[in-house]
C-alpha cells in the first residue's frame, strides 16, 4: 500500500523525518534532487531552461525592480525547484545586472518564488524576489481567490490612459512579460518551442490606475496580433490580454492575474 508515496508507513517515517530535516538544513532553493514533492534542475546547455520558468524568472525581477526602483535585467538561471503536480510553485535561483550610468555592471545572483494558483489560468503569486542573502518577509498565509480581470462595456482603449508609442518602448520589458505570461500560461498546449511568444505583435496599451504606469495595482489592456496563430489560419488573432496587477502593503503578496480575449468584445 502506498502512504504519502512510499511503500509502507515505515518507510514513510523514516524518509519524511529525513527529507524535512533536510530541506530545514539546506532551505528549498538550495535543494538537490528530489524530496517531499519538490524535484531541482540546473539549467545548462544540455538542458536549457524551459520557457516558462524563463518567464517566472523575469516576473521575480520585475516585482523587484517594481518596488525598490531598480533596473535589474536577467542574465541567465542557474536552476530551479518546483513542486510536482499540475499546478505548481518554483523556486528559482537566478544572476541578473543592473546596467550602471558609467556603462559597468555587476552581476547578483537572485532567488524568487512563483507560484500557479490554477493550471491553464494567468493567476500568479511572487511572494519572494530577493538578492541572495537578503532578508524577506516571506506571505506565509492561505492563496487569496482573484476574479479575472473582464474587459469594461466600454472600448478601454478610449475611456482609459492609452500609452504613447515612446511610453511603450521605454517599458516593453514587463509589458511583453505580460503579454508572454498572458499567452503561455494559458495556452500550454501551443507546438512552438517558445509558445510563439516571438510572434506576438503589441498594437496599443491602455492603463485603468491611479499614479498610471508605476502603480502597484493597476489594470492593463494589451491589443495585440497573435502571428503564430495567424498563420496557422485561426481567424481570432487580434487580441487583448487584460492583466491585474496587485500589491498588498501588508503581506508583500504581489500577484498578476489576467486572461486573452478576442478583441471583437470592442468592435
Amino acid at each position: 500500500m502506498l502512504i504519502g508515496g512510499f511503500e509502507d508507513k515505515d518507510a514513510a517515517d523514516i524518509i519524511i523525518p529525513a527529507s524535512e530535516k533536510l530541506l530545514e538544513k539546506c532551505g528549498v532553493f538550495d535543494l538537490k534532487g528530489y524530496t517531499l514533492g519538490l524535484q531541482a534542475r540546473t539549467c545548462n546547455k544540455w538542458s536549457p531552461c524551459p520557457v516558462l520558468v524563463l518567464l517566472y524568472a523575469t516576473l521575480g525581477l520585475h516585482r523587484y525592480n517594481l518596488l525598490q526602483g531598480t533596473k535589474f535585467q536577467l542574465n541567465r538561471v542557474k536552476k530551479y525547484v518546483f513542486s510536482t503536480g499540475a499546478a505548481a510553485s518554483y523556486y528559482i535561483t537566478l544572476d541578473a545586472m543592473e546596467p550602471a550610468a558609467d556603462s559597468s555592471s555587476s552581476l547578483q545572483t537572485f532567488q524568487t518564488e512563483v507560484t500557479e494558483d490554477s493550471f491553464g489560468k494567468f493567476i500568479l503569486t511572487c511572494n519572494i524576489a530577493r538578492i541572495r542573502g537578503e532578508p524577506s518577509n516571506v506571505y506565509t498565509g492561505l492563496n487569496i481567490g482573484y476574479r479575472l480581470p473582464e474587459c469594461p462595456p466600454e472600448n478601454p482603449f478610449e475611456i482609459y490612459y492609452l500609452m504613447k508609442d515612446s511610453e511603450i518602448q521605454a517599458n516593453i520589458g514587463w509589458i511583453r512579460l505580460y503579454l508572454e505570461l498572458a499567452v503561455a500560461t494559458t495556452d500550454r498546449n501551443r507546438e512552438a518551442s517558445d509558445f510563439g511568444l516571438s510572434n506576438l505583435e503589441i498594437v496599443n496599451v491602455a492603463v485603468d490606475a491611479e499614479g498610471l504606469l508605476n502603480a502597484k495595482n493597476a489594470i492593463f489592456y494589451i491589443r495585440y496580433k497573435d502571428l503564430y496563430e495567424a498563420r496557422l489560419g485561426n481567424a481570432v488573432f487580434d487580441r487583448i490580454a487584460i492583466v491585474r496587477r496587485i500589491f498588498d502593503e501588508d503581506t508583500g503578496r504581489f500577484t498578476l492575474v489576467g486572461q486573452n480575449q478576442s478583441s471583437d468584445i470592442i468592435n
